[in-house]
């Protein structure tokens, strides 16, 4: 479905993430696996987003208003999307979603796909399933492979409304569809129980992410898996710092002799850095404004980035 295919794109592009402002605990129902919310609106409103928000128009937003006529840029404000184990996959997109626009999004499923209208407590929803094929010929197949990893429960269907106001619910259970229509859109969250995702905030958030990573451990014996092992959560933070971009990330370890040990060879990382007399002046900078804190087993690394070497990074 190129609806659903490009959505699944746009955020994978985002990810190492309630509509809103920013996606607090108390946003995400227990048992989330990962989250994700990018917020349009405030990137493309400050001065330390705007050409990040500008690269994404011209390589990601263009290429969708030019397969299905919608304008992202007019559009959609933020984009949240969270799975979580007991109902899959949920998909919030916010903004000024005008009548035209729900039609080429219907007509798109109905081109690519077996749609369904159905009907909960006098709210219209929609399924779109039986999918003809599961991507255009000229995709690129990693980007398409990357997706269908985080949300492959809507690969065979998925269920759509736009019954709340300002809003496009995607959903893979029928289930969370109704529970969000009986909610106006929103979903009940968790903060409350143990082992909850943790979300870091900002005044002026673009992206945030996080992710249960103690599922994904194997058996090898190698350094790279016994990291992922030992970590139980991972989150992201992208946000606005005056005329410049703040990046966090946090990792939660089950053993903090492991949240020193990658700290340790971070700092060390860095410090070899510092000494490269070729290094790109804002490099440099990023290396400098690096800051590596361990406190107990909990990892942190907060950067202050200039937005040009985002572009220059996003375009090579």
């Amino acid at each position: 479905m190129a609806l659903l295919r490009n959505i699944q794109i746009l955020l994978i592009l985002f990810f190492p993430v309630a509509a809103g402002a920013q996606v607090a605990a108390g946003d995400l129902p227990q048992g989330t696996v990962w989250y994700l919310h990018a917020n349009l609106e405030q990137m493309r409103n400050s001065a330390a987003g705007r050409e990040l928000y500008k690269w994404l128009d011209g390589e990601i937003f263009m290429e969708i208003h030019d397969e299905i006529g919608i304008d992202i840029d007019k559009e959609t404000d933020s984009i949240t999307a969270f799975s979580d184990r007991d109902q899959g996959t949920v998909i919030v997109v916010e903004g000024n979603i005008s009548e035209d626009t729900q039609q080429k999004l219907l007509a798109v499923a109905v081109l690519e796909a077996k749609l369904s209208t159905l009907e909960y407590q006098g709210k219209t929803y929609y399924h779109v399933h039986d999918q003809r094929r599961s991507h255009n010929e000229g995709d690129d197949e990693q980007d398409i492979d990357q997706a269908n990893e985080l949300f492959d429960d809507l690969e065979d269907g998925a269920f759509f409304s736009f019954e709340t106001r300002n809003r496009l619910i995607i959903t893979s259970s029928e289930k969370r569809m109704e529970a969000m229509l009986d909610n106006g859109g929103k979903i009940a969250g968790g903060s409350d129980h143990n082992g909850a995702l943790f979300i870091l905030t900002a005044d002026r958030t673009f992206l945030q992410a996080g992710l249960r990573t103690d599922e994904l451990g194997d058996d090898d014996g190698d350094w790279e898996s016994n990291i992922i092992r030992n970590t139980e959560q991972a989150a992201l933070l992208v946000s606005g710092h005056d005329d410049l971009i703040a990046v966090e990330a946090q990792l939660v370890s089950s053993d903090p002799k492991m949240a020193q040990s990658i700290g340790g060879i971070v700092n060390g990382l860095i410090s070899l850095q510092a000494f490269n007399t070729d290094l790109d002046p804002q490099l440099r900078s990023l290396i400098e404004n690096t800051r590596v804190e361990v406190k107990d087993n909990v990892l942190s690394v907060n950067t202050i980035i200039d937005p040009g070497l985002v572009l220059t990074v996003l375009s090579d």
